[in-house]
């Protein structure tokens, strides 16, 4: 039976986040809105070229419709990282739905330290590849695992639980902590 040692999920749930989603949609619905009103109601043409009014219509309904699912995607997301007896495993729903396994005897050295997201990784989600510093998987807060593999890849995962990931790290990598 496999040993859960390490369970953390983490949403991006912060202040500014909401804000920023917030202050992407009042000039979007506000404009559209009001072009609509003026256009359908007022009977004002809207715009210096406008369009015509189902074009109008349809185009603010497409504009709202990919809003709504990216809010839905920015909300829904979320890092999910576990420490087994098997290995570290991970997956960032609804991005990566299936569980990744990071092997113990693909792991070469592992700390807990702290990082700058934006800095190191360009910001937060799933980052890699870019300033040399490998991939990274992070939702918020700038403490994380650093994994370096057996392959000398870099792998960051953010968290939220830096001591307790780090025990759980221990007691998977080294079976006598057990």
């Amino acid at each position: 039976m496999e040993r859960t040692y390490f369970r953390e999920e983490q949403k991006f749930d912060q202040w500014w986040f909401r804000l920023i989603i917030i202050m992407m949609w009042i000039p979007t619905v506000g404009i559209f809105g009001w072009g609509i009103f003026q256009q359908l109601v007022l009977k004002k043409p809207f715009g210096d070229n406008p369009t015509s009014d189902v074009a109008l219509v349809l185009t603010a309904a497409l504009i709202l419709l990919i809003m709504t699912a990216l809010t839905w995607l920015a909300f829904s997301m979320k890092l999910i990282t576990e420490v087994t007896d098997k290995g570290l495993c991970y997956h960032f729903p609804p991005l990566i739905n299936k569980v990744k396994i990071i092997h113990r005897t693909m792991i070469a050295e592992y700390k807990v330290r702290k990082y700058s997201p934006v800095g190191e990784y360009g910001g937060w989600g799933i980052k890699g590849g870019i300033f040399g510093k490998g991939r990274a998987y992070n939702v918020k807060g700038n403490m994380g695992l650093q994994l370096r593999l057996q392959d000398k890849k870099k792998i960051l995962f953010g968290t939220q639980r830096p001591d307790a990931l780090k025990s759980a790290m221990d007691k998977m990598m080294n079976p006598e902590f057990k």
